[in-house]
């Protein structure tokens, strides 16, 4: 506990708790880590599958309502019911994926993973570090129709217009019985994602690159590098520069992107990819570097609204002793930095500069219990080496909150002694 009062941040930040363990998880760390050190107004919403089909999904409507309000929101790790499950839980209908729904409903333009970086943490990839993939939120082929094709022929597509015209865009490919697929992509949504990639670079003082293939899709993939282009040069080429930073004009081929990335090659960056690539490529990072479990997720749009959530499951292997015992044993790392960068992104909203640090460093705090943990054993079960020592994630918790007020203290004693 800090002998200081903790730190006000003005305004309100939405809390939307899942499913599984993550809402006892929830209520963990605001009450045991966040409220020693931060006086913050919660709106909490229960967006579980439960309290959505109770609702008719109006829990989840209220979130997005409030997050639209408050332009910053923590959201806990949700379940997306397949058939099966719908019928386990005895649910009214099966419900679409929230993640979906919340990305757009506030024009969600961005979804950034960033590697959470703790010395001692044997990577698959060890010479990789501080990669960021940022992926398009929305648009290509999620959505898109994809339907069979009945035979052999010809595919046509037309474009109407509003005022009726007919423009023929694509006319007499020949095509044999099979699938297709048609992809779009707006401007608008382009630009939106832009502008989010580039704010957040700048917060995280990191350069950027986008990564397609506009040797194959010149066209297609030749409008982002373009809109990217012209968003740098006319909102942030002064302020990259001002930074040390940089954007690179010309679109990096994909596939050389890759390889580079467990290589070190891409070490510092923001990647920044269109929706599908950015999807597969996240997890394949995460993969690279050791686990979902320490990657830091974030979606934000154009506006500045942000909303952190933790990019792994429900784990729901590790309920019954929740149930059992009322013991947590998931790791609680990406969450914790979860509430740390709705926190920091709050602050930075309102100007509030001390919240801001103080935000980045309960992250510093997390990276220094685990190192301290490699030493002792004191780790959750996903990282420790010894079964006996590992900590479950109640005690982790308790084990940052001390390292965070060890570090509060130093610093305050530091201010004293100036």
């Amino acid at each position: 506990m800090t002998a200081a009062a903790p730190y006000k941040i003005d305004g309100s930040i939405v809390d939307m708790t899942g499913d599984g363990v993550w809402p006892h998880m929830s209520q963990e760390i605001r009450e045991q880590l966040i409220a020693p050190f931060f006086t913050v107004d919660w709106k909490v919403h229960d967006i579980s599958l439960q309290a959505r089909d109770k609702t008719n999904d109006a829990a989840l409507n209220d979130a997005i309502a409030d997050l639209k309000t408050h332009k910053a929101a923590v959201k806990g790790p949700t379940i997306t019911p397949n058939k099966e499950e719908t019928a386990q839980f005895g649910l009214s209908k099966q419900w679409d994926s929230p993640n979906g729904i919340i990305r757009r409903a506030i024009n969600g333009a961005a979804i950034l993973r960033n590697t959470i970086e703790i010395e001692g943490i044997q990577k698959f990839a060890p010479v990789m570090h501080d990669v960021t993939i940022a992926r398009q939120a929305v648009g290509g082929i999620y959505g898109a129709p994809n339907v069979a094709i009945p035979g052999n022929g010809k595919l046509k597509v037309i474009f109407e217009g509003e005022d009726g015209t007919e423009t023929t865009l694509v006319e007499n490919r020949k095509v044999e019985s099979g699938v297709a697929l048609l992809t779009t992509e707006t401007d608008s949504s382009i630009k939106d994602y832009a502008h989010a990639v580039f704010q957040q670079a700048l917060a995280m003082h990191k350069s950027v690159i986008f990564a397609g293939k506009n040797t194959i899709n010149p066209v297609y993939d030749g409008r982002f590098i373009d809109i990217f282009n012209d968003i740098f040069n006319d909102n942030y080429a002064g302020k990259f520069r001002a930074a040390g930073l940089n954007f690179n004009e010309k679109v990096q081929l994909i596939d050389a992107v890759v390889s580079k990335i467990p290589q070190g090659k891409m070490n510092g960056m923001v990647i920044a990819l269109k929706n599908y690539d950015g999807d597969v490529v996240s997890d394949q990072v995460a993969g690279e570097h050791k686990s979902l479990g320490l990657m830091d997720s974030t979606l934000v749009s154009a506006d500045g609204t942000l909303l952190a959530d933790p990019p792994h499951g429900t784990a729901p292997d590790l309920e019954f002793a929740w149930h059992e015992n009322k013991v947590l044993l998931a790791n609680p790392t990406a969450h914790i930095y979860a509430y740390a960068e709705a926190i920091r992104h709050k602050a930075e909203l309102n100007g509030q500069k001390e919240g801001v640090e103080l935000a980045k460093k309960l992250k510093l705090a997390v990276v220094d219990t685990i190192k301290a943990g490699l030493k002792t054993g004191a780790l959750t079960g996903d990282l420790s080496n010894d079964r006996i020592k590992a900590v479950n994630g109640q005690q982790f918790i308790a084990n940052v909150r001390d390292t965070y007020a060890k570090m509060i203290a130093r610093s305050e004693a530091a201010k004293a002694a100036v």
